[in-house]
């Protein structure tokens, strides 16, 4: 006699198995629908890693970012990172490079942010985005206490330190038009090869230049000038959210006084004009500034 299907040994079992797979793996779906909705509403900055800056930084630019005995990333541009993440409830990872590596690595999305004294030129807002100004410098022909040169125009024909992708590269034309130049990757190269001899001046921002004589008593700044742009931080050009909400974050820090205390921690200078008006709140903070 034919066995039926219905009589099977173990027939039952399966298909019992079988509907309460069925219900499962829906609910399993739905499951996974609903841990996409709260990443990504944990990520609405739209960060590589969820809750986590990933900041690129440098650790030979003081005062903006350098690196302590430790190897800890500090420093101005450092700390206002670090104080607006913890406002927005963050977490940033630092990864030391140069800033032509900080502004490619933005571009590519290996980093959200670049952390250090960032120069806005025309030529980089056209890959990335800037916050608002964070400071706003002066460049500075740095050399030898045994020159006596003190202007732009007799360093002409004088072998002039740069760092390669630096705003003071994109100005040396300009401030020394027939300087000869010589590139290096970073500033702490440059220095040791303007204390050594074989360059004549180290083209630089001027709160490095200030440093880096207050470390080398052997250095002296020549000439000073101001620039006509800030330095700020940089994002990458589809961050519009972290973006949003890094200026929110600076604008209450120089509402609450964080900001200002911070620029006394880092700076024996007044802020640059340029710097006030764009924060006006700065004005009562700093009476002293012009």
């Amino acid at each position: 006699m034919p066995v039926s299907p219905r009589n099977l040994p173990g027939r039952r079992p399966l298909l019992t198995l079988l509907a309460l797979c069925g219900l499962v793996l829906p609910l399993a779906a739905c499951g996974s629908g609903s841990d996409s909705a709260k990443t990504s509403a944990a990520n609405s900055y739209g960060l590589i890693e969820a809750g986590t800056i990933r900041s690129a930084t440098q650790t030979g630019q003081p005062p903006f970012a350098y690196a302590k005995d430790s190897g800890q990333p500090t420093g101005f541009i450092v700390d206002l990172t670090d104080e607006a993440a913890k406002r927005l409830g963050l977490k940033v990872d630092y990864k030391s490079t140069s800033i032509t590596g900080s502004l490619a690595g933005l571009t590519a999305g290996q980093f959200d942010l670049a952390s250090s004294g960032v120069g806005v030129t025309a030529e980089r807002a056209k890959s990335v985005d800037f916050t608002k100004p964070l400071f706003w410098s002066t460049v500075t022909a740095l050399t030898t206490s045994k020159s006596t040169i003190s202007t732009f125009a007799a360093f002409n024909g004088k072998r002039v330190g740069v760092v390669t992708g630096s705003s003071q590269e994109a100005q040396l034309p300009t401030r020394i038009p027939k300087a000869d130049p010589v590139r290096f990757q970073t500033s702490n190269a440059a220095v040791s090869q303007l204390l050594n001899g074989s360059i004549d001046a180290f083209l630089v921002g001027g709160p490095d230049a200030t440093e880096y004589v207050k470390q080398y008593p052997g250095l002296r700044q020549a000439v000073s000038a101001p620039v006509d742009h800030p330095t700020s931080m940089a994002v990458p050009k589809n961050h519009p959210a972290l973006l949003k909400a890094l200026d929110q974050q600076f604008a209450a820090m120089v509402a609450d006084g964080s900001y200002a205390k911070l620029y006394r921690k880092y700076f024996s200078t007044s802020p640059e004009p340029e710097l006030l008006a764009a924060w006006p709140a700065l004005k009562s903070q700093f009476p002293e500034a012009k």
